[in-house]
């Protein structure tokens, strides 16, 4: 009850900032929030918006004390996903030192560069976990590790050699 008078008190001075944070955030989440919030302004209790949003009542006050705590910032804030990370911190260096000083012909790949496939690959045999390609991607830019697709590398070239190499070309005969 004291929840709802309090919000019903700020209702006046934020109607403005309301209508702005509706129309600035188009996610059906955040909308959903403002609306609920909205609801209890215009006199619903929360059962009622409970029932109207489909949430549960523990999760419309959840909304409702984020808004009266921290404003219309911390209702619209998305909550922080925790997932569990399949490579540990000493897996991770494990990896980094693989890729900085080792080459995939080492795991028995045909190959002498590493690409996210390359890696999963060792990854799979070493530890037998399943690790996408898109975390390796993550990993490499934490790194400082190129993002580019391999491909050989021979360097910026040097117009004197180039030239020096045509003239040797036409000196030989093979050039046209």
């Amino acid at each position: 009850m004291i929840r709802r008078i309090r919000l019903q008190r700020l209702a006046p001075q934020d109607r403005k900032a309301w209508q702005k944070q509706y129309y600035e955030h188009q996610k059906q989440w955040q909308r959903r929030r403002l609306l609920a919030l909205k609801a209890i302004w215009d006199g619903q209790n929360l059962s009622e918006v409970c029932s109207e949003q489909k949430v549960r009542w523990q999760t419309l006050v959840y909304w409702l004390d984020s808004y009266l705590h921290g404003g219309f910032d911390k209702l619209l804030k998305k909550a922080p996903v925790h997932r569990k990370q399949l490579l540990s911190e000493q897996r991770q260096r494990i990896v980094r030192y693989i890729m900085l000083h080792k080459t995939p012909a080492d795991y028995g790949i045909d190959s002498y560069q590493w690409t996210a496939d390359r890696m999963r690959t060792v990854i799979e045999q070493k530890w037998q976990i399943k690790i996408s390609n898109a975390r390796l991607y993550q990993l490499f830019d934490q790194w400082g590790l190129s993002l580019q697709k391999a491909h050989r590398d021979y360097g910026p070239t040097h117009p004197c050699e180039q030239a020096q190499f045509i003239a040797d070309l036409k000196k030989n005969g093979t050039a046209q």
